[in-house]
C-alpha cells in the first residue's frame, strides 16, 4: 500500500507513527526537530521519496531458526547490540534479516544494516529524522530503506515495515539539509567563542618585566 501525505498535521503525525512506533522511554518525535520534518515532508509531497506500507507474518519464536540465528550472530559482531538478550528488539532485528533474504549478506554501517555495498539499507524500531536525512546524505548510493517497526499494530501476530524508495533529489535534499546543520553549527561556534581576559599576577613569567 503506498502512503499519500499532504501538507498538514495529520501528515506530520502519520509519518511520526511510522518512524516511532514504540511507545517506551526512548520514545521520540519527528516534531521535535521542525526543519527535518519539513524537509522530509517536502520530499515526500513531491514525491522525491515514495513510501509503501507492508505487512508480513512475524514470527515470535524466531530465535529457533538457527539459519536466521547464525546470519544474525555473524552481523552482530560488527555491531554495538547486546547479543542474545532474547529481547523484542532482538525478534525484530532476527525477523527483518529474514525479510531481507533476497538482498544477500548484510553488512552493518553506523546503525543502519546494510546491502548491495550501501545502495541498500534497513534499520528496526525508533528512527529520528535527523539520522535518517544526515545518512542519506552521506550514501549518495542509496535507493531504498526499510523500516521495520514494533509488531504492536495488529492482533493476529503481524508486523509491518516500510519501504522507502529514494531518488537522487532526495539524496540532494539531504545533502542541503546537512549544510544548513554544519551552516548553523558554524554560525553558533563562532559566535561563542571568547576567550577570557585574566589578570596577570606579578610573578606570572608571561608579565612584561
Amino acid at each position: 500500500m503506498e502512503l499519500k501525505f499532504s501538507s498538514d498535521l495529520d501528515s506530520a503525525k502519520r509519518l511520526d507513527e511510522i518512524m516511532n512506533s514504540y511507545s517506551g522511554r526512548d520514545r521520540g518525535s519527528i516534531l521535535a526537530d521542525e526543519h527535518s520534518m519539513v524537509v522530509t515532508l517536502v520530499l515526500l509531497e513531491h514525491g522525491k521519496i515514495t513510501v509503501t506500507e507492508h505487512t508480513y507474518s512475524y514470527d515470535q519464536d524466531i530465535q529457533s531458526d538457527s539459519e536466521m540465528m547464525e546470519v544474525y550472530s555473524e552481523l552482530a559482531r560488527e555491531t554495538r547490540w547486546k547479543r542474545f538478550a532474547h529481547t523484542e528488539i532482538e525478534r525484530i532485528r532476527i525477523n527483518a534479516l529474514r525479510q531481507m533474504r533476497q538482498e544477500g549478506k548484510p553488512s552493518y554501517d553506523g546503525e543502519f544494516m546494510c546491502w548491495r555495498e550501501g545502495r541498500v539499507f534497513a534499520h528496526c524500531g525508533n528512527l529520528d529524522l535527523p539520522q535518517l536525512l544526515l545518512y542519506l546524505a552521506s550514501h549518495e548510493q542509496a535507493e531504498r530503506f526499510y523500516l521495520f517497526t514494533y509488531p504492536y499494530w495488529t492482533e493476529d501476530h503481524t508486523a509491518k515495515y516500510y519501504r522507502f524508495d529514494l531518488s537522487e533529489t532526495a539524496i540532494k535534499g539531504a545533502g542541503i539539509y546537512r549544510e544548513s546543520i554544519r551552516k548553523k553549527l558554524r554560525q553558533v561556534s563562532a559566535a561563542s567563542v571568547v576567550l577570557p581576559s585574566f589578570p596577570q599576577q606579578e610573578d606570572d613569567p608571561a608579565s612584561p618585566s
